[in-house]
């Protein structure tokens, strides 16, 4: 996503460059930082509401992402193909979503028998 960024105004003055450079690169740490503090200072259903929140944030930004910079704008067949229409990546990118919804839900529900069954609760 960087290097998309350079790319979108090639004739940037140099130094501008180099703070959405430092910016785009600090960003992931601190996010990280973020999230452990949160993690380690809420409990109970607070830490709940605020997990699931935050990757309903991440899993938004991430599909996102997928439809609007890699499918549309960065997929270039090589030759013409019958697949190669928005209705078949819409399609694709909705088995993506469903496949990890299902997994994310099967690990889930495991990880309760797990617990249950262990007799950690």
């Amino acid at each position: 996503m960087g290097i998309a960024l350079l790319r979108m105004l090639p004739k940037r003055p140099f130094l501008i460059t180099v703070v959405y450079s430092l910016a785009f690169a600090i960003s992931s740490p601190i996010g990280v930082g973020i999230g452990i503090a949160i993690d380690a200072t809420t409990q109970g259903p607070v830490a709940d509401w605020i997990y699931a929140i935050s990757i309903g944030l991440a899993c938004g930004v991430f599909i996102y992402v997928a439809i609007n910079h890699l499918i549309d704008k960065g997929f270039k067949p090589h030759k013409p193909s019958y697949f190669d229409t928005p209705f078949f990546k819409f399609f694709a990118v909705l088995i993506g979503v469903a496949v990890i919804a299902v997994v994310m839900g099967l690990s889930a529900t495991l990880l309760a028998d797990l617990s249950y069954y262990s007799g950690f609760k």
